[in-house]
C-alpha cells in the first residue's frame, strides 16, 4: 500500500490513478503483519483517506481484548449509551474482565488467576483462535513473563456453556459428540469520523465445538460453522 498507493489533495486514495472506494483488511490482525514502519505507513494512508477501510482503525481497536476489558470497567459503558435501562441491559451480557497490569486491580486479578486458574482464561490481543491460555497453562504464563509484558493480557471469568449432542461433521466423517455453541452477532458501521450513516445488526454465525475443547476459532479448527433452530 505504501509503495503503490497515494492519497491527493482531495483525500482520495489512489492507486495508478483510479480511486480505492473501499479498503477491506484480509489481514491486519497480528503484530507479525507489520514487521516494519511500512505496513504502519500503508495503514496510515488508508485511515487519512475518505476510502472506506472496513476494519477503521477506531473499529479494529474495539474489538481489542483490553478495549472490551477497559468497556466493562464502572460508568465506562454509560459514556456511550445514554439511556440507563439499555446500558444495564448491555452490562448484562458481560462476564468479569480484570486487567493483568500494575494497578491494585490488575494486581488483585493476577493473585485470583495464580489462586484459582481453572475460573479464568486469559487472553492476548489476538483474533482467530489458538492463543487463549487455560486451566494450569495460567500460572505457568503469568510467572514467566515480565511485568511489561503481563500488561499485554486480560484476565476474563471462564463461560462455562452447558453442553448438549450433536452431530458434526469433521473432515468429511459424521461425529457424534457433547458440544457447546457461541452464538455472535454481525454489526454494519459506517461513519465519516462524525457522523453515523448505517449503525445495524448484519447477520450471524454459530460456532459449535466439542465440549471438551477450550479454543472455538473455525479457521484454526477448533469449531464447525452451525444453524440455529429457532424453538
Amino acid at each position: 500500500i505504501r509503495d503503490q498507493c497515494v492519497v491527493d489533495e482531495n483525500d482520495r486514495l489512489l492507486i495508478d490513478g483510479q480511486e480505492i472506494a473501499v479498503a477491506y483488511y484480509r489481514s491486519g490482525y497480528a503484530p507479525t503483519d507489520f514487521p516494519t514502519t511500512a505496513e504502519w505507513t500503508g495503514r496510515w494512508l488508508v485511515e487519512k483517506s475518505r476510502a472506506i477501510a472496513v476494519p477503521s482503525l477506531a473499529y479494529h481497536l474495539a474489538g481489542c481484548k483490553k478495549i472490551q476489558q477497559v468497556l466493562a470497567n464502572p460508568g465506562v459503558v454509560e459514556r456511550f449509551i445514554d439511556d440507563a435501562e439499555t446500558a444495564a441491559r448491555v452490562r448484562e451480557c458481560f462476564v468479569g474482565l480484570y486487567p493483568l497490569d500494575n494497578t491494585s486491580q490488575g494486581m488483585q486479578a493476577t493473585r485470583m488467576a495464580l489462586h484459582e486458574p481453572h475460573k479464568y482464561v486469559v487472553k492476548p490481543q489476538r483474533e482467530g483462535g489458538g492463543y487463549n491460555v487455560y486451566g494450569d497453562d495460567i500460572p505457568k504464563l503469568l510467572t514467566s513473563v515480565s511485568d511489561e509484558e503481563r500488561k499485554g493480557y486480560i484476565l476474563m471469568d471462564l463461560i462455562r456453556a452447558p453442553p448438549f449432542n450433536s452431530v458434526l461433521v469433521r473432515n468429511g466423517e459424521v461425529v457424534v459428540a457433547s458440544v457447546v455453541s457461541e452464538l455472535g452477532i454481525y454489526g454494519i458501521f459506517v461513519s465519516d469520523g462524525k457522523n453515523v450513516v448505517v449503525n445495524k445488526q448484519g447477520g450471524h454465525l454459530l460456532r459449535t465445538k466439542a465440549a471438551d475443547v477450550s479454543e472455538g476459532g473455525v479457521a484454526a479448527g477448533f469449531a464447525v460453522i452451525d444453524s440455529p433452530l429457532l424453538i
